[in-house]
């Protein structure tokens, strides 16, 4: 079993190899390799994940990773250089468990309503608001 991501946060290890589970909640590209902010539902931060181009499923898979989106990373924990977080992961596999058709997954990074949230009970556990 993988830790939490909560815990993984918590100990902030660098050097440590761990195997996390979790939804993307973003991706960016830039560069050479995909910044991934992960969630598993047991906090309310995320953990960054650093995805390299060298990785063997990067343009076929991670590139095309959206939001909600199913994930199972291995890698190690390194010390974030960027503020707001004191470590990031650095991927060495990526696994998607499962695709998420943004057309049809309608939980976006920004903020909903309550009233929106009220329309999608399967999907509330995944929100900040109603989450962890």
């Amino acid at each position: 079993m993988h830790p939490r991501i909560n815990s993984v946060l918590q100990r902030q290890t660098a050097g440590e190899k761990v195997e996390i589970a979790g939804w993307v909640r973003t991706r960016r590209d830039t560069g050479g390799f995909s910044f991934l902010e992960v969630n598993d539902g047991s906090c309310l931060a995320n953990l960054q994940i650093i995805a390299d181009k060298t990785l063997e499923n990067y343009e076929q898979d991670v590139k095309r990773l959206t939001t909600g989106c199913s994930v199972r990373v291995e890698g190690t924990l390194q010390k974030s250089p960027a503020k707001g977080q004191a470590v990031e992961l650095l991927a060495s596999r990526i696994e998607v468990v499962g695709w998420a058709d943004p057309e049809q997954y309608p939980l976006q990074k920004k903020r909903h309503s309550f009233e929106f949230l009220r329309e999608i009970t399967h999907l509330r556990p995944r929100t900040n608001a109603l989450g962890a």
